[in-house]
């Protein structure tokens, strides 16, 4: 990751979303370079990543997306130029709450970049997901047709349409990024990677959904890049445009299991259809990075093997 590229981001920079999974790491990332970074979290207190990871108040604010005066007064008092929003509901199953969903997802992006607008700002990217693509999920382009299965799904999908007004109607420097599988560092203990990983370290194996289930999966440290390297390369033929951000490559359940198996030297052999699917899980779940490797020359850099050996000797530094 260029240092230069995080450097030259105009400042004050806020996250939104700072106290999630990928929000985490993009936050100390950037502070490892500068100082003039804002980490928003609608309850700090309840916040186990941002409290384990002890970030300086003075790089953090709270705010409820849902509470547009609480915006309107994080807005006007750090006037932030760089935005990125991570903040999102309903990605995990345990999450509901549909009203929640389309009211965290949606309705607040439009009172956030309605707010921004009224003191301008010079790149806002945004945190898309692979599951708006729905059941066209076999390495679609950005510009194939979307057909979306959950209310999760729906949300994002509409929070893309919004995004692209903002941007070529606008012309507000907006990007929407949909992201695949992301795995590593401060992810939610119950997912999928972390799971396999403390059990890796215990020489043993998780239960496995059905093994020809596929994913895409991409380290975190490669997400991070792709935020800062688009809010650095912003540009008007950029605003409102969508980019997949995705290795491109195919990994199913059994692939994952037996690559897991040789690389923690497991002794089990792994168990499949131990576990039941979630209602949206679908057998050919993967991207095409194509569109951002040509036009802004990212590409993910990290092998899953990689990935998962960094996840795992992975310690926390203070």
């Amino acid at each position: 990751m260029s240092t230069d590229s995080i450097k030259k981001l105009e400042g004050p920079v806020m996250i939104f979303g700072a106290g999630g999974f990928i929000g985490i790491n993009l936050l100390k990332k950037m502070l490892a370079y500068r100082n003039d970074v804002i980490g928003v979290s609608s309850n700090l207190k309840n916040s186990w990543r941002i409290s384990q990871n002890l970030i300086k108040k003075q790089n953090l604010a709270e705010a409820d997306l849902l509470d547009a005066q609480s915006i309107k007064r994080l807005v006007a008092k750090f006037k932030p130029q760089t935005i990125f929003n991570l903040a999102a509901y309903g990605a995990y199953s345990k999450q509901k709450d549909i009203e929640k969903i389309y009211q965290t997802n949606f309705i607040s992006t439009v009172n956030l970049i309605e707010t921004l607008k009224k003191y301008g700002f010079k790149s806002y990217v945004n945190a898309g997901s692979q599951s708006e693509y729905g059941l066209n999920c076999k390495a679609p382009k950005e510009d194939e047709e979307l057909i979306p299965n959950s209310h999760y799904a729906v949300s994002k999908t509409n929070v893309h349409y919004l995004l692209k007004y903002y941007g070529k109607v606008e012309s507000l420097p907006i990007v929407h990024l949909r992201l695949y599988s992301v795995y590593g560092p401060w992810e939610e203990p119950d997912r999928l990677i972390p799971v396999l990983i403390e059990k890796a370290k215990e020489g043993q194996l998780p239960q496995f959904v059905d093994p020809n289930i596929s994913r895409d999966f991409i380290y975190v440290n490669d997400v991070v890049d792709a935020f800062i390297t688009v809010a650095a390369k912003m540009k008007k033929g950029l605003y409102g445009e969508v980019f997949n951000i995705a290795t491109g490559r195919k990994t199913t359940i059994r692939e994952l299991a037996f690559l897991a198996k040789k690389l923690f030297k497991i002794n089990k052999e792994p168990e499949f259809n131990t576990m039941v699917n979630r209602q949206w899980d679908l057998s050919e779940w993967y991207g095409n990075a194509e569109k951002i490797k040509t036009k802004l020359n990212w590409k993910a850099k990290i092998k899953l093997k990689d990935g998962l050996l960094k996840t795992f000797n992975y310690e926390p530094k203070q």
